[in-house]
């Protein structure tokens, strides 16, 4: 196993020094276990790479990287495991009777849009994130939100727990509050929630981050109570109408924007529960979440009771705003796509795009 492998396409940091892992070790070191049986029960290594040649000596395969987002897009944990256990195995191995002689399987994707970097490597890596908001569900964590979601009938949409199939889960909701979440990311310019596009589980680990026993992240997010649900209908207002808003502006070509999801045909119907409507197309998280991000600046804290609340003119205001700005948002994300090689994952990445657009909507507000 090469060291050195590229890791831009996984979304998480790898730290081993975790129970599960410390198993994973045992059993590539064949202790308690069946020996060199590794291959059998890790499900390997996915690698997202440029393309794939055969060496001169015919035996070797050379993997070609051309982009900072590719590389390992899951199974960092293994790859990091394997690299640690290598001096070990060969120190076992000096042993009289010993053999430890294990594979791991590899898989290496090539031809893959980047625009698709981000999706692949959410789905890949949902495990440990799902037991960990199945966990949190268990220690009624998401209590408060559900509350306030059954107010609004919101509730049937969201799953808590693994295996639950619904159209967003716990994680999603508390990434829609960061972007709301004016404690960490002030309307000054300072900070800009990037996180909530880049990773779930960053957020979903600072939500249940707990410090002297009290829970001061997780009242940050509470906070946002007053507005969690006009979030979620902003979100998928957002996402529903704003190529139509484009066009109507003056675009008439939103259909053709890469951050645009869908085609005229038809062929797949997008669902935006929170405002009971389904439509043909929509936009892609990489330009969804730094437009929603944006009204940041439509909200203040509330001198009395220190929760967020929307400004003056409350949430038909909001979206006011938002009809008014949408042909302004769409467009500079618009312009961002171009310089950045019209790829949506990298509009979400972007400071400088988030930054932008914040400004836009603080501009209009005055």
């Amino acid at each position: 196993m090469p060291e050195g492998l590229p890791k831009g396409a996984n979304p998480r940091e790898q730290n081993i020094d975790r129970g599960i892992y410390r198993d994973i070790m045992k059993s590539l070191l064949n202790e308690d276990c069946t020996p060199n049986t590794f291959h059998l029960k890790n499900k390997g290594i996915s690698i997202l790479a440029e393309e794939v040649t055969k060496a001169e000596n015919d035996e070797e395969l050379v993997v070609r990287f051309s982009s900072p987002e590719q590389g390992i897009v899951d199974g960092g944990h293994t790859y990091e495991i394997i690299n640690s256990g290598k001096s070990k195995i060969a120190e076992l191995n000096q042993g009289e009777g010993n053999s430890i002689n294990q594979y791991v399987k590899i898989e290496v994707l090539t031809g893959i849009d980047s625009n698709l970097i981000t999706e692949i490597a959410g789905g890949l890596n949902t495990a440990v994130q799902v037991q960990r908001m199945s966990l949190a569900d268990l220690g009624n964590e998401f209590e408060w939100i559900k509350e306030e979601l059954a107010k609004k009938n919101f509730l049937q949409y969201v799953a808590f727990k693994q295996n639950e199939v619904k159209d967003f889960d716990a994680r999603d909701i508390v990434r829609l509050l960061d972007l709301f979440n004016i404690s960490e990311f002030p309307n000054n310019g300072t900070a800009y929630p990037i996180r909530a596009y880049t990773s779930k589980e960053s957020v979903l680990k600072h939500y249940l981050m707990k410090e002297d026993g009290q829970k001061e992240y997780v009242d940050n997010y509470r906070r946002l109570c007053p507005i969690l649900n006009d979030i979620l209908i902003l979100h998928d207002t957002i996402s529903a109408y704003g190529r139509d808003l484009y066009n109507e502006g003056g675009g008439k070509r939103g259909g053709r924007l890469k951050f645009i999801e869908g085609d005229s045909k038809g062929h797949k119907l997008f669902k935006f529960p929170f405002i009971e409507k389904e439509g043909s197309y929509r936009l892609s998280g990489g330009a969804l979440m730094p437009m929603l991000g944006a009204f940041r600046a439509a909200v203040i804290e509330d001198p009395k009771s220190k929760n967020i609340i929307w400004r003056n003119g409350g949430f038909s205001d909001v979206i006011r705003l938002w009809k008014e700005a949408a042909k302004d948002l769409m467009e500079t994300t618009q312009e961002t796509s171009e310089e950045l090689g019209r790829n949506p994952n990298a509009i979400g990445k972007s400071k400088k795009h988030w930054a932008f657009l914040h400004n836009m909507i603080q501009r209009r507000i005055g």
